[in-house]
């Protein structure tokens, strides 16, 4: 793992604030400087790795909900295929 300087690596990441249990806020205000650094990359690869993919299944909701409500108004697949046929 490549590690930065701590005014390097202050310039790319950005606080964030959390809520957690009185454990875990004591042991992260005595956790070491290298430690804590550790953690916060973990999470950055966790939260980011959550974030994606609940946008990844809003866009997907999106277009089923897109889809259901062409089909109620008519606009069937095939309907759909035959347009985009014709437009070749």
């Amino acid at each position: 793992m490549v590690y930065l300087s701590d005014s390097l690596y202050k310039c790319i990441m950005e606080k964030i604030v959390l809520e957690v249990d009185d454990k875990v806020a004591k042991a992260w205000r005595t956790a070491s400087v290298k430690l804590k650094r550790e953690i916060g990359d973990l999470m950055n690869k966790q939260i980011a790795t959550i974030i994606n993919k609940k946008e990844e299944k809003d866009i997907i909701q999106f277009l089923n909900e897109l889809r259901e409500e062409m089909a109620a108004k008519g606009l069937t697949q095939e309907i759909l295929d035959d347009i985009l046929k014709d437009e070749s």
